[in-house]
């Protein structure tokens, strides 16, 4: 659970031990990487006993910020990585992207409650900073991420999830990700499995997926805990498959649509408790990290 860079850590320290993205803690991360310009990894620092809440840690995950808590012997570690044993739970990640084409008339969020709405999700509120309390809307949420790209990061919940929406500016246009943990969900029936796939293949989605998480409380997540996840299936669009369906060894693979808009679905085995980790290094020989959720 260790952590090395070549550029030293700035962290910004929270007392607390059940952080959030409050507005003081994201100004203190604006602030610390305005005057750390490139000179150190800004990350966030935590009691080695804290639960952050999922809004927070997938913040921190789409901003490339990481979480440490320091160790006996002083050094940072990674709270990120599994730690420990993974608790019972019966929460599940869900996570996605899609390339929008660059427009003026471009309405954000559209791809992310339709995902969401295919799992039995619906987004209720929004906002920067937590609690949430700002009614979904896309076009606020348009306009609102507009004001922060080339990167901007929102939130949003609903009954029992939350997660964090954030879209990025590339050469090929405006890419749209979500990334959201459900508290109580009952996982991916054969049924439920198939609907999530065609809403992906219907939305030209680059990447989608569902991975158990055993390592949750509530809406939060222990330091460590997040390690704890099952993937479950991955969907992915064609630039990021490019045909390749063998390759998977142990998981069932399937094309779905048509020729030019192929998608590729990863089925791994399914499970009802955490397992030891061989669903997520099946994932991560077969397509490498960027592809790990």
């Amino acid at each position: 659970m260790g952590i090395m860079t070549s550029l030293p850590l700035v962290p910004v320290m929270t007392p607390v031990g059940r952080p959030w993205l409050s507005a003081t803690l994201r100004r203190d991360l604006q602030q610390a990487a305005l005057e750390t310009a490139g000179e150190g990894i800004l990350a966030l620092q935590t009691p080695a006993d804290a639960i952050a809440s999922y809004p927070l840690v997938a913040f921190l995950k789409a901003a490339g910020l990481p979480w440490v808590v320091e160790g006996p012997d002083g050094a940072m570690l990674d709270a990120f990585g599994a730690s420990g044993a993974p608790r019972p739970s019966p929460a599940v990640v869900i996570y996605g992207s899609v390339l929008h084409a660059a427009a003026s008339d471009l309405v954000l969020g559209a791809f992310t409650s339709g995902m969401l709405a295919a799992a039995g999700c619906t987004p209720e509120f929004m906002g920067h900073t937590e609690p949430l309390q700002e009614p979904w809307n896309p076009e606020l949420l348009t306009a609102g991420l507009r004001g922060k790209m080339p990167l901007a990061i929102g939130l949003l919940s609903g009954n029992g999830f939350a997660g964090v929406l954030s879209a990025y500016r590339s050469e090929a246009g405006v890419v749209e990700s979500f990334d959201v943990l459900v508290a109580a969900h009952p996982g991916t029936s054969h049924a439920g499995r198939a609907r999530l796939e065609a809403a992906a293949v219907d939305a030209n989605a680059q990447e989608f997926g569902i991975d158990l998480h055993f390592g949750a409380a509530g809406l939060s997540i222990p330091v460590g805990g997040d390690g704890f996840r099952v993937p479950q299936l991955l969907v992915l669009g064609p630039a990021l498959h490019q045909g390749k369906a063998n390759g998977h060894g142990g998981a069932e693979t399937e094309i779905l649509g048509t020729s030019p808009f192929q998608h590729l679905a990863i089925r791994y085995p399914e499970s009802s408790s955490w397992d030891g980790g061989k669903a997520r290094r099946l994932q991560h020989r077969a397509l490498g990290p960027a592809s790990s959720g």
